[in-house]
């Protein structure tokens, strides 16, 4: 169950990477897994390197699924902790302008505050 911890590193990587954002502080040296890949692979379209980047994340979440599926040492709180913090990761790279995390912003908003019809009550 390597591959646990290397898919969620696989996927802080690439997510950091997959924004459009640069950070003024990097002295455009920002990272950005899409402009590698559209160095490494000349004539690629931003759209093709945006293409292939969430192909390697899909790929990577068919592993993980995988792998949490096989039999393994881990309890399953554990691998469901884990695969919480690959999905964190998305959220996290979801800043706006502002550097807030609307997306965020929004699942708490609606954790806290919005009423879940019960079936059967009124």
């Amino acid at each position: 169950m390597e591959f646990l911890g290397t898919a969620i590193e696989g996927f802080y990587t690439i997510q950091e990477g997959e924004g459009e954002r640069r950070d003024e502080n990097q002295e455009g040296y920002d990272g950005s897994y899409i402009e590698c890949y559209m160095k490494e692979h000349r004539g690629s379209s931003f759209e093709d390197a945006r293409e292939h980047t969430f192909g390697m994340i899909s790929d990577a979440w068919k592993r993980l699924n995988e792998e949490c599926l096989k039999p393994n040492p881990f309890s399953p709180s554990f691998i469901k902790a884990s695969l919480n913090i690959a999905r964190l990761v998305p959220v996290m790279y979801s800043y706006d302008d502002n550097q807030r995390l609307p997306s965020l912003e929004e699942h708490i908003n609606s954790m806290l505050y919005e009423s879940i019809p019960l079936e059967g009550k009124a």
